[in-house]
């Protein structure tokens, strides 16, 4: 594949968010207003403007809010979506979702997290690298809820571990995967499980490579990170202008 435009995006919308809940009680994490706009949207936004067409949405928890919205901001792309009926962790929604991507490879982001990266120069990445998979990763920082990615000089992945207590590596988990579809024959068999801890753990013995990016890494999973994404986040959107969502019955505000 050559171009970005050609991936399918998975977005990974599931989880409960109980870190949340004193904020954003009565809709799923992804669904958290930011400037009159739900946070999946700007997410969304991204990967349009850099040509993305195709997403699917991986629900669970009030899914039916996001299906609404997407249903009244239409555009020209293909939205789908796969609800979870019962807690699947971030493997077994994915899992779930690979009845409906087509693309080889096909993109994975957390839908409660942003990094705007270049998916063009990620799948030139990719592609130059023959990888059977590509984390984005960016520079560690001070936060430590993350996952700890440890690189090889070649960018080779050398371990991933999701939040430990003792952070010894460079790099986080960005929470966008690169994936190709070969990937699909190392999941594991049980219903519910974990990307972070099941998967990618795994892949250090396959061609998976790290993508720095210096594009800043930002989440909402608790409400001091939202509260900071509404300070930081000043982009105007193209695709899902803020009047829409003002004159809306039932709007985020």
């Amino acid at each position: 594949m050559g171009r970005f435009a050609d991936c399918d995006v998975i977005v990974l919308c599931g989880g409960l968010g109980t870190r949340l809940q004193s904020v954003v009680a009565d809709r799923p994490k992804s669904m958290a207003e930011i400037h009159g706009r739900p946070f999946v949207a700007c997410l969304v936004e991204h990967f349009l403007r850099h040509g993305a067409r195709r997403f699917i949405f991986s629900t669970g928890y009030k899914g039916d809010m996001i299906e609404d919205w997407f249903g009244r901001h239409r555009g020209g792309y293909e939205t789908l979506f796969v609800r979870d009926p019962a807690p699947l962790g971030t493997g077994g929604a994915v899992a779930q979702a690979m009845t409906l991507v087509r693309s080889n490879p096909f993109l994975v982001l957390n839908g409660d997290s942003l990094c705007e990266l270049d998916p063009e120069r990620l799948l030139r990445f990719h592609t130059r690298k023959r990888a059977r998979a590509t984390i984005a990763v960016t520079p560690a920082d001070t936060r430590e809820d993350t996952g700890a990615v440890r690189l090889g000089e070649d960018d080779r992945l050398l371990s991933m571990v999701e939040k430990p207590r003792r952070r010894m590596t460079g790099y986080h988990n960005a929470g966008i995967y690169l994936f190709d579809r070969t990937v699909e024959a190392l999941f594991p068999k049980s219903h519910s499980w974990s990307l972070e801890r099941e998967l990618l753990p795994q892949l250090v013995t396959e061609p998976c490579y790290g993508f720095v990016t210096a594009s800043p890494l930002y989440d909402i999973g608790t409400p001091e990170r939202l509260a900071h994404f509404r300070e930081v986040w000043k982009d105007p959107s193209v695709h899902f202008p803020v009047r829409s969502m003002h004159q809306e019955q039932g709007s985020l505000l």
